[in-house]
Parts: C-alpha cells; structure tokens; sequence
C-alpha cells in the first residue's frame, strides 16, 4: 500500500517526541514500525536504536521541523485534535502512514495487553514457548510503550527468574528469555526504573551469560547507583572479557549512567 521511502514521522510518546520509521516485512506482507529515538524536554536526543546508524543531529533536525509544522506535528493518540486530516491539508501519504501506524499499533495493543491480564491472573499459566512472551513483548519495545513494558516487567521477571533458576532450565535456540528479558530492561531505563532494568538484566545473565548482557547490567547498576551489584558486574565482565573503557570504574562519577 506504501512505498518504501517513506519519511519519518512523530508521536508524542511519554517523556516526548518519539521519532518512528516503518519497516516493511515482506515476508509476512505486512509493516513494522520502530521507535529510533525520543526527543526528551530541552531538546535531548536518546537513540533507541544505534544499529541502525542514524545521523543524531539528522534525527533532532527531523523531530524540530515536525514539532514546527503546523500540518505535519506530531500527534497525541489521547487528543484527536492533534490528528492529521485531510481538510487541513495533511499529505495523503502521511494519512496512510498514520492509519497503517494505529493498524498495527492496535494489534500490538491487544497482544500485550491479553499477556498482561494473563500474567496478572495466573502467572504459572503463562505460555512455555519462550519465543511467544519474545513475540508479545517486542511490539511494546518497538512503540516505546514505557508504561506498558515496566508493568509487564513487575508481573513477568519473577516468573522468568524462577524458571531460570530451574536447573532444568535451557534457552530456547534464539535465546527467548534474554531477548525478552533485554527489551524489558531497556523500556524500564527509559522510564526511569533502573532498579527494575537491573532485575531485568541480572536475571538475562543468569538466564546465560555473554558480554552484552553482563554490559546492561553494569549500566542498569551505574544508573540505579547499587554499588554493590556495579562492581559485582564489572568484575565479572573483566573476568571473561576485555572491559572496555567506557565500563570503566572512573566512569561512574562522570555521569555516565545508561
């Protein structure tokens, strides 16, 4: 229905503007849509996604001339006055991209939604296959719906954690559990909840150990300023792997808190 270069538009997400890309998926015949990045009050850029190696200053210049523009201003899904129309004289393009954008938005919705109530209710009834809590939870990463993802994390970590703790315990081959575990623990330090991110990470290590995981725990830890686990962590990245610098104990006066 769309092309494929399409512009970059813009909600105003929780703590700001969130920046979003749509991403097509030939292989479901159907559009992804990622957070790149929020503009945060005092015009404060935080990337969300830096593998996909988008120009910072390119990303900020977009969010300025969106957050200007009487047609094209990013919209409030709580304020239908903020929505573009066609009356207005909002591009046609633009209109689908938002009506594609609240497509999928809704299914994610409902997804995440039906494994909050369900973990809510009876949390040893969650589903087994690793893979399905992964595939719920991603949506939530992806629209950088913080609310959602620390409220999923206070029902979900403690379930997960115990199966990890299982010595039974195996990963499934895509490492299910961390991933979840991974975008959990990012939308917790986007919402300001580092000790959550902390549970989130610590319970990925334990879930098994390599040194991305080990070095969000180590910022979750810097962020939350639990010493204890700071150190704990970065000894044991120094243990299996090189530390890189910016791990570094110096580092934590600095203001380096991820």
């Amino acid at each position: 229905m769309l092309d494929d270069d399409l512009p970059d538009f813009a909600l105003r997400g929780e703590k700001g503007i969130d920046l979003f890309h749509r991403i097509e998926d030939r292989t479901h015949k159907r559009a992804r849509y990622r957070c790149l990045a929020t503009v945060e009050p005092g015009e404060h850029l935080v990337i969300h996604a830096p593998e996909m190696k988008r120009d910072p200053e390119a990303l900020l210049r977009t969010a300025t001339a969106l957050a200007t523009d009487p047609i094209a201003a990013p919209l409030s899904l709580t304020d239908p006055e903020s929505w573009p129309r066609a009356v207005r004289g909002a591009d046609p393009i633009r209109l689908f991209l938002y009506l594609d954008f609240l497509r999928a938005w809704q299914v994610a919705d409902m997804g995440s939604a039906r494994l909050e109530a369900q973990a809510a209710s009876s949390p040893g009834a969650l589903p087994v296959d690793l893979g399905r809590i992964a595939g719920a939870i991603a949506p939530v990463f992806d629209f950088n719906r913080l609310s959602r993802g620390i409220a999923l994390t206070r029902l979900l970590v403690p379930v997960l954690a115990g199966r990890v703790r299982d010595p039974r315990f195996r990963d499934d081959s895509h490492g299910g559990t961390g991933y979840a575990l991974r975008m959990l623990g990012d939308l917790c330090l986007r919402g300001d909840q580092p000790g959550l991110a902390l549970d989130c990470f610590e319970t990925a290590v334990a879930a098994g150990d390599n040194p991305f995981r080990r070095r969000k725990a180590i910022e979750a830890a810097r962020a939350a300023r639990d010493t204890q686990a700071l150190a704990k962590h970065r000894e044991a990245f120094a243990a299996q792997w090189p530390l890189p610098a910016d791990l570094a104990a110096e580092n934590d006066t600095k203001g380096n808190a991820a």
